[in-house]
């Protein structure tokens, strides 16, 4: 037993060593590779109590190459907002996509790695420079997965991808005097502790936090419910009676992450939850399904009022349209419902879709024009 235990030491300590040198990008040297982004801005109401700022920011992989490329990255559009006197202080809300935490998994890696062609060659090269730590999660942390190579990769850079995640967006809120829903990130089954948020060994999930002015999280998680099938992989579900509600200045808040919107169940809970905004964090790739035909819910049976002919005639888009929130919120108590996805070019993954707003219990058109990098802020004052 003695030699067994010897050996298993002897064997952890080799594999975390095996750890190649890592050059990462330098500050000067992206600056000509980050999205140039061509500004677009929708300004709906005219209440004075404060804002909710929806930002689908354009992003490529070089956004994620260091902490500070982010940060830039996503403060001109905070910037923007402020220039053209749309932020209240502590009294406006700044809403982000899905997924938008989940490419710190890449941040301050090897340049090696951002000049592979396709997400599948840079998550390779991710393994590769990281073998030592990779291996050793790979054969001792838990697994809840099917894809237990794909858990593994998020796994071994949980504790990185949350300090950067916490880290940006508490700057952001703290310098702008703002609340952000940060959109979402992968995770294996966070908790708040001591207001920190904290990796556990528990199955990975897609998760949103939300940040209050002063920086601080909010030590309630918003887990996502309904997985998509592809997510099912790696994902485990939440539990849709432990999901919070929000209170802001400006009303008690709901957060649906994507695919969360299309369940009427959810709508039940959100009626209970007395929340006066809804927010939906979201992400669709690859870009061109937005204008394809819809193939039904994924990962779930249909529910029972999905008219059936629409399957396979119907666009994406406009299955989004009706039955997500714009066809399925209907509690008069909701002043605004938002619903803003991901947007950019993640090596060969494009991401799309346009934003959905329900305002004052009506529908709100979104008069946006396609343009390419552009990134979007949509405005509304409550």
């Amino acid at each position: 037993m003695r030699f067994f235990v010897s050996f298993s030491v002897f064997l952890c300590l080799t594999i975390l060593t095996l750890q190649c040198k890592k050059q990462p990008h330098e500050s000067t040297s992206l600056s000509a590779k980050l999205p140039k982004p061509i500004f677009y801005q929708q300004t709906e109401g005219k209440g004075k109590r404060g804002t909710v700022i929806g930002i689908e920011p354009y992003l490529n992989k070089y956004s994620y190459a260091t902490e500070e490329s982010f940060y830039l990255s996503i403060r001109e559009y905070f910037q923007k907002a402020k220039d053209n006197e749309n932020i209240f202080v502590d009294r406006t809300i700044i809403v982000l996509p899905e997924y938008i935490g989940t490419w710190f998994v890449v941040t301050s890696e090897d340049k090696s790695i951002f000049e592979k062609e396709t997400i599948s060659e840079a998550m390779e090269e991710l393994v590769k420079l990281n073998i030592g730590s990779f291996l050793w999660h790979y054969a001792f942390s838990p697994s809840y997965s099917t894809d237990h190579l794909k858990e593994t990769l998020f796994r071994m850079k949980a504790w990185q991808m949350t300090d950067r995640y916490q880290s940006i967006f508490s700057r952001l809120a703290r310098e702008y005097r703002v609340a952000i829903v940060a959109g979402s990130i992968v995770l294996p089954h966070p908790k708040v502790v001591e207001g920190k948020i904290t990796p556990t060994d528990g199955p990975l999930e897609n998760v949103s936090f939300y940040f209050h002015p002063d920086g601080r999280v909010d030590d309630q998680i918003v887990r996502k419910l309904f997985p998509i099938a592809e997510e099912k992989q790696f994902i485990s579900e939440g539990k849709l009676n432990e999901n919070p509600t929000y209170r802001t200045p400006l009303g008690k808040l709901y957060t649906m992450v994507c695919a969360d919107s299309w369940f009427p169940e959810v709508y039940q809970e959100l009626t209970q939850s007395e929340a006066e905004i809804v927010i939906v964090p979201s992400f669709v790739a690859p870009k061109h399904v937005w204008s394809e035909k819809w193939n039904g819910y994924n990962g779930y049976a249909n529910p029972k009022d999905i008219n059936p002919k629409d399957i396979g005639t119907i666009t994406e888009k406009s299955a989004w349209k009706k039955y997500a929130m714009m066809g399925r919120l209907k509690n008069p108590n909701v002043k605004l419902g938002m619903n803003v996805f991901f947007r950019g070019e993640i090596w060969d993954m494009t991401a799309g879709g346009d934003a959905f707003f329900q305002f004052m219990a009506k529908p709100v058109n979104n008069l946006v024009k396609e343009e390419k990098f552009q990134g979007r802020l949509y405005v509304f004052y409550l």
